[in-house]
């Protein structure tokens, strides 16, 4: 993490009334906190006089769509013609490369707006607070100061489903007490919390409940049960009749047979590279793990990205490092 210290809610929200023009980043391969964090973001410098607009290096997941107003473009290349942004924003961007397509405008970042514990960035503002529960806990505070308390439904639900996203509808340790009061206030400001958990939690496509199947009936144990691992090819997403985006929810099937302490999802992308993502149940800091490689995240949730050549071997060293025996 950047030795920057952090800013104040106060500094950040009085630079934000300072300018006019905003574009707030997503990471690529979108979940419910960086979606749910920037949108509420962008209609809050909405609401306030400026203009903002949301950008993501990839399409939002048909199953988050309830979030966008059931848009799935926000590139660049979608923001309106001679837009230019007086300010960068970044959410849920705990390094560059996770900007996708846009990791080089990481330099161009005025703000940072994060919770990971890995973060690795050097804008000129920044909130990092990795006892948040989620980047929604961040923007919420955000929000809340600038528009005085007064949140509106819509806001309040994009805040809300990021927040239930990123604790498992808060069953993680990663909530806290905290967490439980903004979630306490968004209901109170309107957020329809029962419709927003079963879009999350419940309701799934087809080809998505085509991907569980697949990794259900190819997933293997290793240490006595205590690691789940899965891996899924472009060929078997073509003979499966899935996407990349139908696997989202891979990770967190693998992870529910008894006794798994860690899971381990990879998968091949389009270009050839192949997506590590870990999920811990137990001690075992697999953003540590993570990190070997490149990547980081949360303690009991993390990624990293390999070449082709490298994902056995990564693979290998993951398990070898959790330290469990047969």
């Amino acid at each position: 993490m950047s030795s920057h210290a952090n800013d104040s809610v106060k500094t950040v929200c009085d630079v934000l009334r300072q300018n006019d023009r905003f574009a707030v980043y997503t990471h690529e391969n979108p979940d419910a906190d960086t979606i749910g964090s920037c949108f509420a973001l962008v209609a809050t410098l909405r609401l306030i006089g400026k203009e903002a607009y949301p950008v993501c290096s990839d399409r939002i997941p048909v199953s988050l769509t309830f979030l966008t107003g059931g848009e799935r473009d926000f590139s660049e290349a979608d923001l309106p013609e001679g837009f230019t942004p007086a300010m960068r924003i970044s959410v849920d961007v705990a390094s560059p490369s996770q900007l996708g397509l846009y990791q080089d405008r990481a330099a161009e970042m005025s703000i940072v707006l994060d919770h990971h514990r890995t973060h690795e960035s050097h804008s000129r503002y920044r909130m990092i607070d990795p006892q948040s529960a989620a980047c929604a806990e961040i923007v919420y505070r955000l929000a809340n100061r600038l528009l005085s308390g007064r949140i509106p439904e819509p806001i309040a639900s994009l805040l809300y489903a990021a927040l239930a996203a990123d604790t498992g509808g808060f069953r993680y340790d990663n909530t806290t007490p905290f967490t439980h009061k903004v979630a306490a206030k968004l209901i109170e400001h309107g957020a329809n919390h029962a419709q927003i958990c079963r879009n999350l939690f419940e309701c799934k496509t087809k080809t998505a409940l085509a991907a569980e199947a697949f990794a259900m009936a190819n997933v293997r144990y290793f240490c006595g049960g205590k690691i789940s691992y899965v891996e899924i090819s472009n060929q078997d997403k073509k003979v499966g009749g899935f996407e990349e985006e139908d696997t989202y929810d891979v990770i967190n099937a693998i992870r529910r047979a008894d006794g798994v302490k860690v899971a381990i999802f990879v998968r091949e992308r389009a270009d050839g590279s192949y997506k590590i993502s870990t999920r811990s149940a137990c001690e075992i800091d697999v953003s540590k793990l993570c990190a070997i490689f490149g990547g980081g995240g949360h303690a009991g949730a993390a990624g990293c990205t390999v070449t082709a050549q490298e994902v056995h071997p990564a693979v290998e060293r993951i398990i070898k490092e959790c330290g469990f025996h047969d």
